[in-house]
């Protein structure tokens, strides 16, 4: 019996861990934008810096530090140009995007 539960717990470790390192690939980007530096802010993009795996990354979104409820989904290809997300701020005040989950999607 205590063998089944240690080769489990084996079993778990690497697939909790691989979890941990897809999101470790996903970065933000900051730019300028004319409709973002109009409001004092800079154009948000999200990217996936692993060399050669592609990423599902899950992103929540947050207005004056309070979560809006939006979630959005991206797949980033390696080696891809950031994809937009929006401005640092809006017209009410800063936003930002957290990242929920992510995970590799070969």
């Amino acid at each position: 019996m205590v063998r089944w539960i240690l080769l489990l717990c084996a079993v778990c470790v690497p697939y909790s861990s691989a979890a941990e390192d897809a999101i470790a690939f996903v970065t933000f980007v900051e730019e300028p934008s004319a409709t973002c530096v109009s409001r004092s802010g800079v154009q948000i993009l999200v990217r996936n810096t692993h060399p050669t795996r592609a990423l599902r990354v899950w992103l929540d979104r947050y207005h004056m530090g309070i979560g809006t409820g939006d979630r959005s989904r991206s797949d980033l290809k390696p080696g891809a140009e950031p994809e937009p997300l929006g401005c640092s701020r809006s017209l009410t005040g800063p936003q930002e995007w957290r990242p929920v989950r992510a995970a590799f999607v070969d």
